[in-house]
């Protein structure tokens, strides 16, 4: 038996998967890191990198606008929220002229549950808070160096002081998340989140894990500074969902400081001849539509980890149900099957690719994968599949938070 965490703010509870007695079964974890505490926290705000602590950029200011993730991402906000403000009542800031956002992108908004859980009871019984939405409240800022056309939350252009509290975990196109991305595709329009979701159509060098030579990157860069971000608060987070790592001020430098710390912690050893591979969406298992980022870990290896002949299988607590997503999801601008995306088809090749989620259907399932793939509700009904499949004995590797771990030595 082999215990993993899934339902991601929703509990983070502890699942038991057990196996044959006979299969040869091991865990590989990321190299992962212990949380901070609230001290930390205050310390990183107070010496921030390649920047002037917060309290003296909002001096002399009247309003200030603090942008935040949502629920599909792990970033524990509500931690981090309380020395923000502090900082910017410091300076002299009050709190009802204080404004959070909610960075959706194209995802659902937060209700009241999630903004909570997100930003904590305090918080959210004492500021204003407003949800992005990627058609309305817009502002025009022209077109990037790379052709992408900028609109932008107009709230948060009217804004004195411009704060973006996100996460660092490895992304398909920019890399790693955090950063600008707070505002790329976090407040922008819905033209501009489709120009930069596309980056292949645009011919734009982008990868996973990759910063150097990264235009998607660039591109969110030279936006969020177009658009005035001034100050991030980024954070690493370990496989538990806690806060490992706090890094504040140059939206640029800051940024990539924190990343090489998420180098160090989301590297995971794999295997190279596995015939059943578990990828975990823990910590981005809120949804169907994001348990697809389990591959990422798969698609960063060099070579494939699981025989031609072997099983994939993603595992999400999807507590949502399918999910939402107003660019890439269903009868979407840019919607399609994520398992027939080209990287992904190409690494997958023959092998068979399960999901494994209670809580949706297989009708959601097929408008997010292709009819080669197959559901489980059970996870008795997958382990009776897997043993007609492969009889005897066979090598299985679990990976806990494959939507954020990283091949590595």
């Amino acid at each position: 038996m082999v215990t993993i965490f899934w339902k991601s703010w929703y509990g983070d509870e502890q699942l038991e998967l057990t196996f044959p007695s006979e299969w040869e079964v091991r865990l590989f974890p990321m190299q992962d890191g212990i949380a901070i505490e609230g001290e930390n926290i205050k310390k990183a705000l107070k010496s921030p990198i390649a920047s002037q602590p917060l309290s003296v950029i909002a001096k002399g200011k009247k309003k200030a606008v603090i942008l935040v993730d949502d629920i599909s991402r792990p970033t524990p906000a509500h931690s981090i929220l309380p020395f923000v403000i502090n900082e910017l009542k410091d300076a002299g800031i009050r709190e009802r002229d204080m404004r959070i956002i909610m960075s959706l992108g194209a995802h659902r908004p937060m209700m009241r549950e999630d903004l909570i859980k997100k930003l904590g009871e305090n918080i959210y019984n004492s500021l204003e808070i407003h949800n992005h939405h990627p058609y309305e409240n817009l502002e025009h800022l022209g077109t990037s160096t790379r052709g992408t056309p900028i609109y932008i939350n107009k709230q948060f252009m009217e804004a004195d002081v411009k704060i973006g509290i996100g996460c660092i975990v490895p992304h398909a196109y920019a890399g790693y998340g955090g950063g600008g991305k707070i505002v790329l595709p976090g407040i922008a329009g819905i033209e501009t989140l489709e120009a930069n979701h596309q980056p292949a159509t645009k011919g734009l060098k982008a990868g996973l894990g990759i910063l150097d030579g990264n235009e998607v990157r660039e591109d969110i860069d030279e936006i969020a500074q177009k658009a005035g971000l001034q100050f991030i608060v980024n954070a690493v987070i370990n496989s538990r969902r806690g806060l490992s790592g706090l890094f504040c001020g140059d939206v640029i430098k800051a940024h990539r400081e924190g990343v090489r710390l998420a180098q160090r912690m989301y590297r995971t050893e794999v295997p190279s001849d596995l015939d059943i591979g578990i990828l975990n969406a823990y910590p981005k298992d809120t949804e169907l539509f994001q348990a697809s980022l389990a591959l990422d870990l798969y698609l960063s290896a060099k070579n494939s980890f699981v025989k031609k002949e072997g099983v994939i299988v993603i595992t999400s607590a999807s507590p949502e149900g399918g999910g939402f997503h107003s660019l890439e999801g269903y009868q979407m601008r840019l919607y399609g099957y994520h398992d027939q995306f080209p990287s992904v088809r190409k690494a997958i090749g023959d092998r068979t690719l399960c999901i494994f989620s209670p809580n949706v259907t297989s009708v959601e399932v097929g408008k997010y994968y292709s009819p080669s793939v197959l559901h489980f509700k059970e996870w008795e009904e997958l382990i009776a599949y897997l043993r007609k499949r492969f009889s005897g004995r066979c090598k299985i590797g679990i990976f806990p938070c494959a939507s954020v771990q990283l091949a590595g030595d």
